[in-house]
């Protein structure tokens, strides 16, 4: 055992002490004496505490350039080829202080060594336990508790991977309190028996060298220096006679790493790494992963794509990454993928820009660069499997995990198992055992972006979810443009086809897009000119994804297309006989189109890659689409939508807009609908009083009819949707289920509705409602071909019996070997001689099934035959399989695989009987929905304050408007607006001229008057106590200043543009409003473009209008115009306080002035300020007056000599385009005699 130095020790014991020590270390040579303020130190260090071993160390069992090993006590040996051996040592000369190392310069790691040392690790507290003695009875004493710096450093030879040991405890970092004292009892002392077992125990650890590693080169020794040493090999004998009773020498602790060849070799295999503790081999091996890990995906370092160009490429392909096909060699264990790493990345490697949710099991997992995103993004904990970074999540939670990650904007890709366990083994049987190893079969399943989700439950709204293909041809004669664009609803399968050619401001396209704000656009790279991709930039929301393909390799030529729809369709008329379904007619319309074909085919494309083209394009569901729908419905163009907050407000939500108000439907595809309503009110005279008539008819049956049919509607799932879902083959049994119980629904309840509307005034609704068809007989043949069991878990279809005879067979066989297994159990009862016992199942999975349940019954377990295997247990019973009985269980885990096989086919047959009267079902869906949209005016109609009238709609060649106390829609409900009565045409002027201040309501009245009209042709009552109008054609707006940044326009620039639409688009029957145009250029090129403007709309376009401004001289200017009416906003004035009070009336006459200093002392300019800005505006007035009266040469003034003009280019045959209007000739020489004999008004 070791001892320690009693007090009073004679000076020969110190001296056998010393013997004993230098048997350790060697003969210590003389060096200064140390610091008495030093801590105390184990003995067995050298100076700055580094061990000195023998030439043993480096010589046996290792190469030359060894790591640092420590030993089981915690301390280190170092090899005699660290650069510390050759270090000057400082021991004491005393021979009763043995302490601690004195302070020191620096490292003398730098005398000795040779090579470039770079520094790997610090470690600030090593510790050596305080005379705590081995629970096995070592003879070795462990040394006082000390802290010393450590560093690792590591040589930059490419060969080495040694660690050299520096101790940095002499860097003057203050001791422990409880170490100052210097303690004779502390000393360290060995007798000869505890010699003796040390030198042995690590001669023999020392004598086993490792087995040298498969490709592993020893590096030569480092040639043997002499030293003094306790266990080399001349001290052997004298280790070898010690006493049996030492302790026998440490044992290398067991390899467990999964790196145990290639490049990640742990150093745990290494003979001098043994006596490294659990922690470090374990940190160690974790390095060792993550370095194999990334030397595994080197590919992911610097990706390529499947061209092999890099990201800075301008034809980098982001959806694809190479991958050496090297690499999918599973054989090549050294290089070579796993089976589950190739089925991996043999799908990853073309959706690399993908999600993908891999199936196992009941749970879908992420791996590498997916797992990190979903570890970074959503906290899922990351883990490692199989050398591949994953997260995963439960089955239960994907949809919920699809749609956050969907959110986030990223692709998401399914992979689901397409097959069973069960199934594997089935097909795997017969293979021999040198085949490739068998998995799984795994199937990317589906591709969800934000613009093609198929399924309604990863839908947050019920309104169309867009995807949206574009193709631009730019003439080189005028620089026009003209579209081909391609729209889908993946969510219904809905297909828009459109082309068309625009103009310079891209009013169709715009219009298009500001009607269905798509979530993703596809477009080809290079295709969309400067202008176009600005314009879209700037309306689309920040949402919405871009998704590029290169020109014809992917974005397909409209030949390729039609080749690529031959696959669905009979292209050529020769083709319909083939048992393809025709060329849909929308098709069919643009198939001489090339730009229309082509966006066509760049949807195609992108459907193809997302495993979406074959679900959606084979439901045939194309139409055309037309954005503007001129001669058919009221147009409202983009900026009309946008200026009238008619589907998003300015902010880009839906607060205050007008779906907002009158959006009152119940069922999903009501809803949809009911937008596309809102975005083209009807035009027709007739058409517009039939829907007003259908909407008063509701209005007064509210409690019988739209009671009744809210509690039918009341829940109904998105039919729409789901039929679409159903023509994939891929909706769930418990929704189809839904669908069918929703169209029984339907069928009742549209029979007690038609018989409430046949006592209705209109013959509208109930119209509407005959045209249902007749659903029992459909319903009637699907729910012949199967029936429902139902239980806690799950809901099956099953067929009927004798309705599918590959089922019945399946169903025959579970039978059959269930009747063996009852027989056999009867038969294992009679073993056992118990009757008692009965088969178990597990509750989890289909594995642990059939097992013999044998109950204890008093403690004591029932002798069972010795070839029953025992499986599990439990105090009550115990659970066993037999022979027999396992191949009885395998017999039947693949007859109900087979079964469940046989059943799923049967239920894709079943969907495919119910996709074959699509039309039938979708009929009856669009009926449900007008009605909805129907139920919905009115319900918004009976809820709007009063006043409020059913509008009087007359058919008129003229247009004209004439409200009463007309309000606001959305400002109806406050009791404080104030209505103002509105004519426009028939026996009024067709334009006002309107004056004002700012803040009095102009362009609330502006707002008000269009959304009166586009309420009242939507067939919708109108705020107001009159309503009398002729249908418009178009609404069109200037309104509000701002700028295009996206577009590089400036504020005037965009007026401009905008008023160039008004002027080349508007007719006798649009109404126009133009809100202070001008005001963003100088005054008098502002007055000017803004009276030429007003006397061309007033003289020969002749829609009726608004015009708003500030120009005062416009008002003297076009007094003499009978076409023109001055009308303003009343105000009441206090000169004297400097105050304006609005009264917010529109009355005839014009403003006395735009009172802006009234407005500027209101918002708290100061006094000053203000009163100068007041002289100066009073001033300029009438320095402005005075000018224009100078300047006029003529009695004409500018106006009637532009008249005069025009004229003698009429006489003269000399008319140019510009001259043309939609207004006719007629109705232009009219104007102009009212006007002759009035020019001396102005």
């Amino acid at each position: 055992m070791a001892k320690t130095k009693p007090e009073g020790t004679p000076k020969d014991a110190k001296a056998t002490k010393q013997a004993t020590l230098a048997s350790f270390f060697g003969a210590p040579k003389p060096g200064p004496r140390p610091p008495s303020t030093n801590p105390t130190s184990s003995p067995a260090t050298t100076n700055n505490g580094t061990r000195r071993p023998s030439s043993a160390a480096a010589g046996v069992g290792g190469p030359a350039s060894s790591p640092v090993v420590r030993t089981t006590q915690g301390k280190d040996l170092v090899n005699k080829s660290s650069p510390l051996v050759g270090r000057k040592q400082n021991f004491v000369e005393s021979e009763d202080e043995l302490t601690p190392p004195p302070e020191s310069g620096p490292s003398s790691a730098k005398a000795n060594s040779s090579e470039k040392k770079k520094v790997i690790q610090v470690d600030e507290d090593k510790e050596m336990d305080d005379g705590a003695e081995e629970a096995d009875g070592s003879p070795i004493k462990l040394g006082r508790r000390a802290k010393r710096k450590v560093m690792y450093v590591e040589s930059d030879s490419d060969g080495s991977e040694e660690e050299v040991l520096i101790d940095y405890s002499s860097s003057g970092r203050k001791p422990r309190k409880s170490l100052k004292e210097d303690s004779d009892g502390d000393d360290f002392v060995l007798n000869e028996e505890d010699d003796a077992a040390m030198g042995k125990s690590f001669i023999s650890i020392r004598s086993k060298k490792a087995a040298p590693r498969k490709g592993f080169i020893a590096p030569k020794p480092a040639p043997k220096k002499a030293t003094t040493s306790w266990y080399d090999n001349n001290a052997s004998t004298s280790a070898e006679a010690s006493s049996s009773s030492a302790r026998p020498g440490p044992r290398p602790l067991i390899n467990n790493s999964r790196h145990n060849s290639g490049s990640g070799v742990s150093r745990s295999n290494d003979p001098d790494a043994i006596f490294l503790t659990q922690a470090e081999r374990s940190k160690l091996e974790a390095k060792e992963q993550k370095r194999e890990a990334e030397q595994r995906y080197a590919f992911l370092e610097n990706p390529r794509d499947k061209e092999g160009h890099t990201p800075d490429h301008p034809d980098y392909d982001k959806r694809t990454v190479h991958i050496p096909k090297a690499r999918f060699n599973i054989a090549d264990k050294q290089n070579g993928f796993t089976a589950f790493e190739a089925q991996f990345w043999n799908i990853k490697q073309d959706h690399f820009d993908t999600v993908l949710f891999f199936q196992k099991g009941k749970f879908y997992e992420l791996y590498e660069n997916d797992a990190d995103i979903g570890h970074q993004e959503f906290d899922l904990k990351l883990t490692d499997r199989v050398n591949m970074k994953m997260v995963g999540v439960p089955e239960q939670s994907l949809e919920f995990w699809i749609h956050k990650f969907l959110a986030a904007g990223h692709k998401v890709g399914i992979v689901e198992q397409a097959e069973t366990a069960i199934g594997q083994q089935i097909r795997n049987k017969g293979k021999g055992k040198n085949n490739e190893p068998k998995i799984v079969n795994r199937e990317l399943r589906q591709v969800f972006t934000n613009g093609t989700i198929v399924d309604g439950a990863y839908l947050s709204s019920d309104e169309a979810n867009h995807c949206a293909s574009i193709k631009e041809f730019v003439s080189d004669l005028d620089g026009t443009s003209a579209f081909g664009v391609c729209i889908l609803d993946a969510s219904t399968g809905l297909f828009d086809i459109s082309a068309f050619e625009d103009d310079v401001c891209r009013t169709r396209l715009e219009t298009m897009f500001r009607q269905i704000r798509p979530r993703e656009l596809v477009y080809a790279k290079g295709n969309l000119s400067v202008n176009t991709t600005r314009m879209l930039r700037n309306i689309l929301p920040s949402s919405t994804q871009w998704q590029s393909f290169k020109e014809g390799k992917e974005f397909c030529s409209a030949q390729e297309t039609l080749e690529q729809l031959s696959e669905f369709f009979a292209v050529d008329h020769d083709e319909i006989a083939a048992d393809k379904a025709p060329l849909p007619d929308a098709i069919r319309q643009y198939q001489e189109n090339r730009v229309a074909m082509e966006a066509l085919g760049g949807l195609l494309f992108y459907l193809r890659s997302l495993s979406l083209d074959k679900d959606l394009v084979s439901q045939s569901n194309f139409n055309v689409y037309d954005p503007i729908k001129e001669g058919k419905s009221l147009v409202l163009d983009g900026q009309t939508l946008a200026h009238m907050e008619v589907l998003v407000n300015g902010d880009g939500g839906s607060e205050g807009t007008l779906l907002d108000l009158l959006q009152r439907c119940i069922t999903p595809f009501g809803k949809r609908l009911f937008r596309i309503w809102l975005t083209a009110p009807l035009r027709d005279a007739k058409a517009i009083n039939d829907r007003l008539d259908a909407v008063e008819d509701l209005m007064n049956n509210e409690t019988s009819f739209s009671n009744e049919f809210r509690s039918l509607c009341k829940g109904i799932p998105d039919l729409e949707r789901l039929i679409s879902r159903i023509h994939a083959g891929s909706e769930k049994e418990s929704k189809f289920l839904n669908v069918m119980d929703t169209f029984v629904a339907l069928q009742h309840g549209v029979e007690k509705l038609r018989t409430i509307a046949e006592n209705f005034t209109s013959p509208s609704v109930a119209g509407l409602l005959r045209s249902v068809p007749d659903l029992s007989a459909h319903i009637e043949h699907i729910q012949s071909m199967y029936v429902v069991e139902e239980n806690d878990k799950s809901i099956l279809i099953l067929p009927q019996p004798g309705a599918d005879e590959e089922c019945d067979s399946a169903d025959a066989t579970v039978a059959e070997i269930e009747q063996r297994l009852d027989a056999y159990l009867e038969h294992a009862k009679k073993d056992v001689d118990a009757q008692n016992i009965r088969w178990w199942h597990s509750a989890q999975g289909a594995k642990e099934i059939f097992q013999i349940e044998v109950p204890i019954v008093k403690d004591k377990v029932p002798k069972v035959p010795n070839n029953w295997i025992k499986q599990s247990g439990t105090k009550n019973c115990t659970r066993y399989y037999t022979p027999r009985l396992l191949t009885l269980k395998n017999e039947i885990q693949e007859a109900r695989d087979i079964a469940n096989t046989t059943r799923a086919d049967f239920y894709k047959r079943l969907l495919a009987e119910f996709d074959r009267d699509r039309a039938v079902w979708l009929k009856t869906v669009r009926v449900i929905a007008e009605l909805d949209c129907l139920v919905s005016l009115a319900k918004a109609s009976t809820d709007m304050e009063d006043p409020k009238c059913r509008p009087e709609i007359i058919e008129s060649p003229f247009a004209f408007v004439d409200f009463e106390e007309l309000k606001h829609p959305s400002m109806s409900a406050r009791g404080e607006f104030i209505p103002n009565n509105v004519q426009l045409g028939d026996t009024r002027p067709r334009q006002v001229l309107l004056t004002g201040p700012n803040m009095a309501g102009k362009s609330t009245l502006l707002r008000m008057t269009a959304a009166g009209v586009i309420l009242a042709q939507l067939g919708c009552y109108v705020p107001a106590s009159k309503a009398r109008l002729s249908p418009i054609d178009r609404i069109q707006t200037r309104m509000g200043a701002y700028d295009n940044m996206f577009a590089s326009a400036s504020t005037f620039k965009v007026e401009l543009d905008e008023c160039a639409k008004i002027l080349r688009d508007a007719g006798p029957k649009s109404l126009v409003i133009l809100d202070e145009l001008g005001r963003g250029t100088s005054t008098y090129d502002g007055m000017a473009i803004a009276g030429a403007v007003l006397h061309q709309l007033a003289t020969h376009t002749l829609p009726l209008g608004f015009f708003a401004t500030h120009y005062g001289s416009l008002t003297d200017d076009f007094t003499y115009h009978p076409n023109i009416r001055k009308m303003h906003m009343q105000t009441h004035v206090d000169d004297q306080l400097q105050q304006v009070v609005f009264l917010y009336k529109l009355i005839s006459g014009v403003a006395e002035s735009s009172h802006g200093t009234h407005v500027a002392h209101m918002a708290g300019v100061p006094a000053e300020v203000v009163l100068r800005a007041q002289s100066i505006s009073d001033q300029f007035f009438n320095d402005f007056k005075m000018k224009l009266t100078q300047k006029r040469k003529s009695s004409l003034p500018i106006p009637g000599q532009a008249d005069f003009a025009w004229l003698m280019r009429l006489v003269n045959g000399l008319m140019r385009d510009d001259d043309k209007t939609k207004a006719g000739l007629g109705e232009q020489l009219e104007v102009l005699r009212e006007c002759i004999g009035r020019y001396e008004m102005s």
